[in-house]
């Protein structure tokens, strides 16, 4: 009999925004019933990182931005603002956004909730491409 089994329940949200703009996303997240999930009192840490969609010699792909838990970001985003309404807000101020080349990169966001037990749960929640598009400003 075959079966399988997909634990990846990320689902998949493509992002475009324009470079040198302020970035602000918010995710709710909510429980299979609909409830939103308390990120503040449980302590959730989340994990966005952008990466080159491509890697020009065939290595590993660079990091353009991410969250400041995330090793070797150069970009990071301010911290991130979590309640217990289920909302999750990732900003990345103008300066910010002006140093990345526009582009096509992919995108994951990650979180962590820890545990006493000592295995923390970790969960991929969005995933996809992330797309910075030229400003104007750039082409004058």
């Amino acid at each position: 009999m075959a079966s399988k089994v997909n634990l990846d329940v990320s689902e998949i949200l493509n992002i475009t925004a324009k470079r040198g703009d302020t970035f602000s996303l918010t995710v709710t997240l909510k429980d299979s019933a609909g409830t939103a999930l308390t990120l503040s009192s449980s302590n959730y840490e989340f994990f966005f990182i952008v990466k080159e969609a491509s890697s020009p010699r065939g290595g590993a792909l660079r990091t353009v931005l991410a969250t400041s838990n995330v090793a070797g970001a150069q970009n990071t985003f301010e911290d991130t603002a979590v309640d217990d309404s289920g909302n999750a807000t990732f900003t990345a101020s103008s300066q910010i956004m002006s140093k990345i080349a526009s582009g096509a990169y992919v995108y994951e966001i990650q979180y962590r909730i820890p545990n006493t037990s000592g295995v923390d749960e970790y969960k991929t929640v969005l995933k996809g491409s992330f797309t910075l598009n030229t400003n104007i400003r750039e082409r004058v």
